[in-house]
């Protein structure tokens, strides 16, 4: 596998050659996924991002279609081993501008498809069809929001939540991005997180209803938690006191 993830192309990324079989592929991503995967790394932060790269690398190059696509994207020499030329001359470079034209169109099309998909729950039809693109739209707002709630849907928070800390590092202005993060964070009964977040959508709006509203509802969780827990520990104080007598 490739060093550098970000500038590399999914073959390098799996370390294949772009003539490998389907078999090759497999291999070499469930080798990557048995090392990589955040139960394995502690959920090393770094780790983890390169973790998510493999998988849309195996995504894209397992399926016929979407690989036929990729490799025409990219250019490979499909009668050699040769990967695209990294340093592409100036009129190489015109026509990659025109092809990510041309796959901004695409990706606008396939997000709204992919909406749809969510409406209708096919969560997992709307994550196979937009995560080819994050490979050349990771900073993307829109398509990470749209695969963040695809993840939510599959009950896959920490691929929710990885999705809408990327948006709110590039729309950081936006107080509703740090409410719908808050609201996973919540789901995935990390109240803590969820407060903080709601709190950082106050510090660029102070007078946002929802987040003063989702404040008060995670206090009101914490406060009931802190009953049951102090139940419990009565409960197991009283059984003590018995077994002593």
């Amino acid at each position: 596998m490739s060093n550098n993830t970000e500038n590399s192309n999914y073959y390098e990324i799996l370390s294949v050659p772009p003539r490998a079989s389907h078999d090759e592929i497999e291999d070499a991503y469930h080798d990557l996924a048995r090392k990589l995967h955040p139960d394995v790394t502690g959920n090393d932060e770094a780790l983890t991002e390169i973790y998510m790269t493999v998988n849309e690398a195996y995504h894209v190059l397992s399926n016929p279609d979407d690989r036929e696509k990729y490799d025409e994207f990219i250019g490979v020499d499909k009668k050699s081993d040769k990967l695209p030329d990294t340093k592409p001359e100036t009129a190489q470079g015109k026509t990659k501008a025109a092809d990510m034209k041309l796959l901004d169109a695409k990706l606008i099309r396939s997000t709204r498809q992919a909406e749809k998909l969510c409406g209708k729950g096919n969560y997992w039809e709307a994550t196979r069809l937009l995560e080819k693109y994050l490979n050349t739209h990771p900073d993307n707002p829109r398509l990470r929001k749209v695969l963040a709630t695809a993840a939510v849907g599959m009950n896959r928070f920490h691929d929710a939540v990885n999705h809408l800390k990327i948006v709110c590092k590039v729309e950081y202005h936006d107080p509703e991005n740090y409410v719908i993060l808050g609201r996973i964070y919540m789901q995935a009964d990390q109240l803590v997180l969820a407060e903080r977040s709601m709190r950082e959508a106050l510090s660029w709006n102070s007078e946002h209803e929802e987040a003063k509203r989702m404040i008060k509802e995670i206090r009101e969780l914490k406060e009931a938690e802190g009953s049951v827990f102090a139940r419990v520990k009565q409960k197991i104080s009283h059984v003590l006191r018995r077994e002593e007598e």
